[in-house]
């Protein structure tokens, strides 16, 4: 049996990017039943992120449009201790990663956008172990795409439509390296 692939969808404040990214990816899951093979999550980046936050108006009404569920989201800070947790931390900017090792303080470890397909195809369900410590990958949404750039987010620019594309893009492109996807 192949072991469970675990991914947390990381972003500022956990209530539109990254919930969006974990209902998406779940709802992929779902439609080619293949969801016991993953654990999916998502979780706020930011310091002064407000836990216990539903998700924004325009991520649901998008997801709704779309025929996805929205849960019952209630936003969640990431903390040191989840690095044990997830195989795979995925940010939805650049920023946000730089972010991620600041909270891991350095148990974590950097998937460079250029290898981040390659790595995720071939082991994608163990963390990395130094010195008995469990380290989790971190890595961008976009650098499964082949084309590393940050998520655009919605509440700078408004167009949830241009998110949830970018965000359907990089979710499928996780799946079809995943041997499930294939």
């Amino acid at each position: 049996m192949t072991e469970m692939i675990r991914i947390l969808f990381a972003c500022s404040k956990n209530v539109s990017l990254s919930p969006m990214a974990e209902q998406i990816f779940s709802h992929m899951l779902r439609k080619k039943k293949i969801s016991n093979h993953f654990k999916v999550d998502s979780a706020a980046i930011l310091d002064d992120a407000k836990g216990g936050l539903p998700m924004t108006d325009g991520a649901r009404n998008i997801l709704s449009r779309a025929g996805i569920t929205s849960g019952n989201h209630s936003s969640v800070r990431l903390s040191a201790e989840n690095a044990e947790k997830y195989d795979w931390i995925i940010c939805m900017s650049e920023a946000g990663r730089r972010k991620c090792f600041d909270i891991f303080k350095g148990n974590a470890v950097y998937v460079t956008p250029a290898d981040v397909r390659r790595v995720f195809k071939t082991d994608p369900a163990s963390p990395i172990s130094l010195d008995g410590m469990i380290k989790p990958r971190i890595c961008c949404l976009m650098d499964f795409t082949g084309f590393s750039r940050d998520v655009m987010d919605p509440e700078t620019t408004g167009d949830y439509r241009m998110a949830f594309n970018e965000l359907t893009n990089g979710c499928s492109s996780i799946l079809a390296l995943s041997s499930f996807g294939r």
